[in-house]
């Protein structure tokens, strides 16, 4: 728990619950109006804006939460330089913080600290939210605001490769004020809604730490059922809106979303897929099968992956990377497409960020050159 010392440390929990009338008030970052677009036929036709179109601040942000990679002495003091330019530049933002990131900047006053059994207190509290480091800062933060509505976030890098960082820190400076005082692209990343039943379809009580909410926890890469450990091969039986869809027996079966095509799903041998695709990424680990590639299926409908009568061990069921619980002989998780996306803030300038990405980071179609060949080379 974190200790209050002699400067103002504010606990998320003791800060006053907002009105409902303020929470309806609150800043939110809202799509810009549909385009009205003239033809040469003189007739008018509407242009709706895509998913990370142009959006506007209802009203200016209040409160912002800093979120950074812990244990990092590169991002420690970077994050001072963060925080240092927060406070004498935007003073009436109220700056939220984790533990660890509070007990790392001692000198820096007025800060407000969320526990990790407040977490759940952020959704209330938070209207914008600020990462420094990798991609994993990012499932963080999905993690954080795994039992409903996440805040837009905005991310940054230090150098490292990432699918989820679009600014760099050097320009933190003009990113953080064209954010605050919008307008700003934002690209809304699917999540998974996901809820792991008994055989008789209630809710497990042992994986109640993922349990959160009517809408079940909210997931940003992938849910997976895996063997683990030296278990004997699982199997899985795959539904899709009540249909039996396929058997897998594999090392386990994985259900991504199209930002985590680029996780554990590609790892996996899956396909790449643009963020924007409206669909789940059905992908096995290691199955016993030569025909068993990866399913697209549609974002509308609903995923069941129960583990089977005839499988000789439990599975392991993750979200994200994370272990949640063992599912045995019956018992499934139900995966949805969740209400609750990740709006994630775009640069506005330099075209499409996965584009770039897949180029850069993915070295997307680059063959293999004969040096030789080269201009310069020696052509023996």
């Amino acid at each position: 728990m974190f200790r209050q010392s002699r400067r103002t440390i504010h606990v998320l929990r003791d800060q006053p619950t907002p009105s409902l009338e303020r929470l309806s008030k609150r800043a939110r970052l809202l799509p810009s109006s549909p385009i009205e677009l003239e033809t040469s036929s003189s007739s008018r036709i509407l242009s709706f804006p895509p998913s990370h179109a142009l959006s506007s601040w209802s009203a200016p942000p209040r409160t912002l939460l800093l979120v950074q990679k812990p244990d990092d002495s590169r991002v420690r003091s970077t994050m001072e330089s963060v925080l240092s330019h927060l406070t004498t530049r935007y003073p009436h933002l109220r700056l939220i913080v984790e533990p660890h990131t509070a007990r790392d900047h001692p000198e820096f006053h007025d800060l407000t600290v969320v526990e990790k059994e407040d977490r759940a207190l952020l959704g209330l509290h938070t209207e914008l939210i600020l990462t420094l480091g990798g991609d994993g800062t990012v499932l963080h933060v999905s993690n954080l605001f795994g039992q409903g509505e996440c805040p837009p976030v905005l991310c940054f890098s230090m150098g490292s490769l990432g699918f989820l960082l679009p600014f760099h820190i050097d320009s933190l400076a003009e990113a953080l004020h064209t954010t605050l005082t919008g307008p700003v692209p934002v690209l809304n990343r699917m999540r998974l809604a996901c809820t792991p039943v008994s055989a008789s379809g209630e809710v497990l009580d042992r994986c109640s730490d993922m349990i959160v909410g009517d809408a079940g926890w909210q997931v940003m890469n992938e849910v997976t059922l895996h063997r683990g450990g030296q278990r004997p091969l699982v199997v899985v039986d795959a539904y899709f809106d009540g249909q039996h869809l396929t058997e897998a027996v594999a090392d386990g079966l994985l259900l991504s979303t199209p930002t985590g095509s680029t996780a554990y799903s590609l790892a996996a041998g899956g396909p790449i897929s643009h963020p924007e695709t409206d669909a789940f990424l059905l992908t096995p680990i290691a199955p016993r099968s030569l025909s068993f590639r990866t399913v697209i299926l549609p974002g509308r409908g609903v995923v069941k992956l129960q583990v089977s009568d005839r499988s000789r061990a439990p599975a392991e069921l993750l979200v994200d990377g994370r272990e949640i619980c063992m599912l045995h002989s019956g018992e499934s998780v139900i995966i949805a497409k969740s209400p609750f996306p990740i709006p994630c803030i775009e640069r506005s300038e330099g075209g499409n960020s996965w584009v770039r990405d897949i180029n850069s980071l993915l070295q997307f179609n680059v063959g293999f050159r004969n040096k030789s060949l080269a201009p310069g080379g020696s052509g023996d």
